[in-house]
């Protein structure tokens, strides 16, 4: 079988093989633009924040450069889709990020205890679900970072508007100390939004 043939094949499965992922979880692998992920640093060293985890890391578009300029912060990214996982991976390991760890995961079914801080590029509804995981799992005061969409529900601390067409803003959250906050605002779990 000539070369050409086997390229060929190996980027028709990958294509159908992320296609078939991305109908699956209802969500395609999409870079983060240097712009956002240029804030996303920039509240995270606000913050000082030494455990990270990436919901949906993709291709590693965001977490590569930010464990590239926080070596001193760990960096945990799920991803559920194999290739942009593999591809995340070997990106990781070939310019040694040593405080990158990339792991299959289903967001839906993962814990995310003992991050101080969480960033993702999610659509609002898939957002929405994971919001009572993070509202469980997370400490109140965590910082949540969502590149572009925001989580329905929620109150953001901040939107800051970013000179990007790819990623027009990016949304800064806290989870609310749930009891308290639900007793003096009269609305619920955590305060949030009705």
């Amino acid at each position: 079988m000539p070369a050409e043939q086997v390229i060929l094949i190996i980027v028709l499965v990958f294509v159908i093989l992320t296609t078939g992922y991305s109908v699956f979880t209802g969500i395609s692998p999409v870079p983060s633009s240097p712009t956002s992920y240029a804030k996303i640093e920039e509240i995270l060293l606000d913050e000082g924040v030494t455990r990270v985890v990436d919901l949906g890391a993709g291709w590693g578009c965001l977490l590569m450069p930010l464990a590239a300029a926080m070596p001193e912060v760990q960096f945990l990214g799920y991803e559920l889709s194999p290739f942009p996982l593999v591809f995340a991976r070997l990106r990781g390991a070939l310019f040694r990020r040593r405080n990158v760890r990339i792991e299959r995961q289903d967001l839906r079914k993962t814990s995310f205890q003992g991050a101080d801080a969480v960033i993702c590029y999610l659509y609002s509804e898939l957002l929405e679900k994971l919001r009572p995981n993070l509202e469980r799992d997370l400490k109140p005061g965590t910082i949540v970072v969502s590149n572009v969409f925001d989580i329905p529900g929620w109150r953001p601390e901040a939107v800051h508007r970013l000179d990007c067409s790819q990623c027009p803003q990016v949304y800064v959250y806290r989870v609310p100390d749930r009891t308290a906050a639900a007793a003096a605002a009269g609305v619920g779990m955590g305060g949030l939004t009705a």
